[in-house]
């Protein structure tokens, strides 16, 4: 059996802002406490509470464990198939101008919620993994539906800039 990501344990998306994460993280720590709660509704202990809120809250940490995320889909042979990890085109997603970020959507094929992947250009900025041994200048950035389980490899290339 597979361990739960942190993301899992928390129960919260990949793009999880810093406030919903301190968030999830108070309601979780509550109702598992022995001393706050008669019912524990979490299936995961407050160690591993503590730990994954440890290492999310941070960027840095944050954005190691989500680049060991992808790699480790890597090792084990997800590429094109599986049903957790399939790969999609940057191209698939709508693409929307905010002020001065691009943002693009793509409806959840799983669960079917209309804007269930969201992106930006500052978190493809931050979480991109170079995937230059596969194709030279493509990248890809690991990212899960706002509202199910299911997660998606989103491959694009970064244009270069003109200086």
């Amino acid at each position: 059996m597979n361990k739960a990501t942190h993301y899992e344990v928390l129960n919260v998306p990949a793009q999880v802002t810093p406030d919903e994460l301190k968030k999830s993280y108070r309601v979780l720590l509550l109702s598992t406490h022995p001393d706050k709660s008669n019912v524990t509704t979490s299936k995961y202990s407050i160690d591993q509470i503590k730990e994954a809120y440890r290492i999310l809250s941070d960027p840095v940490s944050r954005k190691t464990y989500d680049a060991h995320l992808l790699e480790e889909g890597k090792k084990n042979g997800f590429y094109n198939v599986g049903d957790a990890l399939d790969e999609v085109s940057l191209d698939s997603f709508a693409c929307h101008e905010n002020e001065d970020l691009m943002e693009y959507t793509m409806k959840c094929p799983r669960c079917q919620v209309k804007d269930g992947f969201k992106l930006n250009d500052d978190i493809l900025d931050e979480f991109a993994v170079s995937c230059n041994e596969r194709d030279q200048g493509l990248f890809q950035v690991l990212v899960q539906c706002d509202s199910c389980s299911l997660w998606l490899k989103v491959n694009f290339y970064a244009l270069e800039s003109e200086e």
